[in-house]
């Protein structure tokens, strides 16, 4: 039998230039800054229940972030509704932060931006139709949400 996992602890990113990083997932995201020590910041974005953990390694951490190489492609997180996601589309516009136009496929909504070090991020919305697919109801806490 498989053992359990009950969820996603963190995401863990190396990242060339700590406190831009710290900049944008605070002041930008909205994530809430926890802890700070010499080139390690921990952020955590309460209503998601998702921690953020950036480190440069010691200064170590050299070129931005590229999904071309093996591992990680995109950070994915769920947002309620369109309507969420077009005041996000509104916040980046705001804030001079360069993103997609919403594009809409079988699976949802869409909105794609980068992170300061390059780290590709999607805002997304689940239709209703892709989260019965997977199993989920639409009144369920889901991995991502559902319009």
């Amino acid at each position: 039998m498989t053992p359990t996992i009950v969820g996603l602890s963190h995401v863990a990113l190396s990242v060339p230039d700590r406190d831009a990083a710290r900049h944008f997932w605070v002041d930008v995201l909205g994530f809430e800054l926890i802890d700070e020590e010499p080139g390690y910041s921990f952020v955590f974005d309460r209503g998601a229940g998702l921690a953020i953990t950036l480190t440069d390694h010691d200064q170590t951490v050299s070129g931005p972030f590229d999904e071309h190489h093996a591992g990680l492609d995109h950070l994915a997180y769920a947002v309620p509704d369109v309507e969420s996601l077009l005041s996000w589309e509104q916040r980046l516009a705001h804030l001079g932060v360069t993103h997609s136009p919403i594009v809409e496929s079988d699976a949802g909504h869409h909105l794609n931006l980068r992170a300061p070090d390059n780290i590709a991020i999607e805002l997304y919305v689940m239709k209703p139709e892709f989260a019965a697919l997977l199993g989920l109801e639409a009144d369920a806490e889901p991995v991502a949400a559902t319009t």
